[in-house]
């Protein structure tokens, strides 16, 4: 795909992109390519499959600590007062709860309004009447599930601040992600969405080690990784994309308000890409803010409500849908599918 993601990207007081501040070490690469026979794998007990995997998992992410905890500094918590944070949820409510229990430590000052998308869990709505109790935040609640677009647009109406972040239930946010967006959206007007490094899109927003490991990290592992990322380069660097993830996506209030938010049309999958699409045509960038980092389970919702046929058959709608509206973007025709 011919995308400007293959341009050199631009840099702040840095003449070179920011390597990945992680690698598997070296001494453990044979047990990343190691994987259990199935035939074997079908033999064993539950426990002990869970056990080696916990064990493979604490080989490889040996290199971040798993009980050195990160405080977020006045700066960075302040910072979040400029973002209406929207978390569509369809319960999952073990993701969830690592979600919004960071979006209560990292995101204390932030407008947050989650949407309940008709969970049926009663586990679900116990994490959200919990956070939102605690936390004094906005709750909606759809009766029946709408789906992803609508749910963003729902919570996005009762969002008050410049800047709104559409973000996903099974991700979990860091200390220093909000600072490093909010400076990219006041020091260049042209920019319109934005969007931050992560483990796991389908776009060049993945850093490969984060995608590897996404399922071993504790919390803290994911901001020791977010730590190093930050420190190497200390200053923003962007690279602009034909569209930025929809896992965790930043896009001026008044942007979007002007736009009219999601396609009605699409639902959920390639929703971010058509908008895009047209903040593009406004005149705005889209760029990848590639040393603040989001953490991005992927796949915890829709595989578990619809399938992976389900997922398959809308994404060839929404393709259907907007090669019919002739979209000159042909990023937008190529990768989206493989986005949550």
């Amino acid at each position: 795909m011919e995308s400007s993601a293959s341009k050199t990207p631009e840099t702040m007081n840095s003449g070179q992109p920011a390597p990945e501040p992680v690698r598997i070490p070296k001494h453990w690469e044979w047990m990343w390519n190691w994987h259990m026979p199935g035939s074997l794998n079908r033999l064993m007990p539950r426990w002990l499959l869970h056990w080696l995997r916990h064990l493979k998992g604490m080989a490889l992410t040996s290199e971040i600590p798993r009980h050195l905890g990160f405080e977020q500094s006045l700066e960075d918590a302040l910072a979040s007062a400029s973002f209406s944070i929207v978390v569509p949820i369809h319960d999952s409510p073990m993701v969830t709860c690592r979600c919004l229990a960071s979006l209560e430590r990292y995101a204390s000052k932030a407008e947050i309004i989650l949407v309940d998308d008709a969970s049926s869990l009663g586990e679900t709505l116990d994490v959200i009447w919990a956070f939102s109790r605690r936390n004094g935040w906005k709750v909606i609640r759809h009766e029946k599930p709408l789906g992803h677009s609508a749910s963003c647009g729902a919570g996005a109406a009762l969002a008050t601040q410049p800047y709104l972040c559409l973000l996903n239930s099974d991700t979990v946010a860091t200390p220093w992600c909000w600072r490093q967006l909010k400076e990219v959206f006041e020091n260049r007007e042209e920019i319109g969405v934005a969007g931050p490094s992560t483990s796991h899109c389908g776009t060049p927003q993945v850093l490969t080690v984060a995608r590897n490991l996404r399922a071993y990290w504790n919390d803290n592992q994911i901001c020791g990784f977010a730590h190093r990322l930050l420190k190497n380069p200390s200053e923003p660097v962007l690279m602009d994309l034909p569209w930025v993830s929809g896992f965790a996506f930043f896009i001026r209030l008044a942007l979007w308000q002007e736009l009219g938010g999601f396609d009605p049309n699409l639902p959920d999958y390639g929703n971010e890409v058509e908008l895009c699409h047209r903040v593009k045509e406004k005149g705005h960038r889209v760029v990848w803010v590639r040393n603040s980092y989001i953490h991005h389970f992927g796949q915890q919702s829709y595989e578990g409500r619809i399938g992976g046929e389900g997922i398959m058959e809308r994404i060839q709608a929404a393709k259907a849908y907007m090669e019919s509206k002739g979209s000159k973007d042909r990023g937008t025709r190529t990768s989206f599918w493989s986005r949550d």
